[in-house]
């Protein structure tokens, strides 16, 4: 490269010139620029001394380890068809995108803090997403987490269940949240593989006698004001999203009245209970029990679910695996149309418009009557129900 190029001007026949130099020239060719005034090449010529001046003298003191690098790093580049301009353009980027990142904690506590106002139930499941993501990345930036961490913290392969799947789609919700305000990509979550969960299958699942029994006892021993209302999600229906919405008021032992504002669809139902729920609500009359969700899942992982809650202080290992999804609801109904119970009575008992399609198709044939009999002759305080009239 000249030092000091001089871009002389030069009258030609075919005009003024101004020659440009191989290595200051963008097509690395010497170049040969006319014009037709001698004030248009002047002005050419003072452009190309003024870059010159501005990038080119810097160019002419480069270092020599400085030129061995680039050497090196154009070598690194060459089986890419990547230029060193375009590598350091491509870094730059990721530089900025990190710069512009947060660490997951922090972010996570400013996604729960934005989250205020929502229902506490689904506060509460964002909390315990938050915490298991901080928990496995800590401090670290949004931006240098892959899918495949991502994927391995939240749903290794080989998991299931509705807790699974709920924490996903928490993490989703996370994460489109983070990359609105440019602290990660949102992209990197389109290849995080959900779950399969139960309505994907079309199919249900429901508590054995035995885990029902183990779930109701834990109540009666440690949380005996939740008893009453497991006994009726386990012996009449009931939703979990009707149950916290129910008063003393409208439970009795000549029958349950669901208004319309207690139930999902704004239908009201009433249910004639069972010779069974009579049983336990006669020793355990319903009332609204005090911070029922912690509760239900105190029970559920002291009768050996994988089920988290912050009633419990180092509790043991669960024994039992996930919850199922609406297990108590779905238990009820696959022991009552075993136990005979016609689904033309359930359909109404349960707020279902139609025919008993559904139904038929869930619980028909999910238990067998030996196992409806036992289930329905469970009684508070290790009693039985007479099983003649149980159902």
């Amino acid at each position: 490269m000249p030092r000091h190029p001089r871009f002389q001007v030069t009258s030609t026949p075919s005009g003024w010139r101004v020659n440009v130099p191989a290595s200051l020239a963008e097509s690395r060719k010497r170049e040969r620029h006319f014009h037709k005034t001698k004030d248009a090449a002047l002005k050419y010529a003072a452009t190309l001394r003024e870059k010159h001046r501005l990038h080119g003298e810097s160019a002419t003191a480069i270092r020599p380890s400085l030129a061995e690098a680039a050497t090196l790093a154009e070598k690194i580049l060459s089986p890419w068809k990547i230029s060193l301009v375009e590598a350091a353009k491509l870094v730059a980027s990721i530089k900025e995108r990190e710069n512009a990142s947060r660490p997951i904690d922090s972010a996570a506590d400013a996604w729960i803090a934005a989250c205020e106002g929502l229902r506490p139930r689904t506060v509460d499941s964002y909390n315990q997403t938050a915490k298991k993501l901080k928990g496995e990345f800590g401090s670290r930036l949004l931006s240098t987490i892959s899918a495949e961490e991502i994927q391995d913290a939240i749903a290794p392969p080989g998991s299931h269940g509705a807790a699974v799947l709920g924490r996903t789609r928490n993490t989703r919700a996370f994460w489109r949240w983070c990359a609105k305000r440019g602290w990660c990509n949102a992209d990197v979550f389109d290849a995080i593989e959900a779950p399969k969960s139960s309505r994907d299958s079309d199919e249900i699942s429901i508590l054995t006698v035995t885990e029902a029994t183990a779930l109701i006892q834990v109540a009666e021993a440690q949380y005996p004001d939740a008893v009453a209302s497991y006994a009726l999600q386990l012996f009449a229906g009931i939703r979990s999203e009707e149950l916290v919405r129910l008063d003393a008021e409208h439970v009795s032992a000549k029958g349950i009245e669901l208004p319309a504002s207690v139930t999902k669809k704004g239908r009201r139902r009433h249910i004639s209970p069972s010779p069974t729920l009579v049983a336990w609500l006669a020793h355990y009359p319903f009332a609204p029990c005090t911070n029922w969700r912690e509760v239900d899942k105190a029970c559920r992982r002291l009768a050996g679910w994988d089920v988290s809650s912050r009633l419990l202080k180092n509790p043991d290992e669960p024994s039992r695996g996930a919850w199922p999804q609406n297990a108590l609801r779905h238990s009820h109904a696959s022991y009552a149309v075993a136990f005979g119970v016609p689904l033309e009575s359930l359909l109404f008992e349960f707020g279902h418009a139609g025919t008993p399609t559904v139904l038929r198709q869930h619980y028909v044939g999910r238990a067998s009557k030996k196992d409806a009999i036992e289930y329905f002759s469970l009684g508070p305080k290790g009693t039985k129900v007479p099983t003649v009239a149980a159902a």
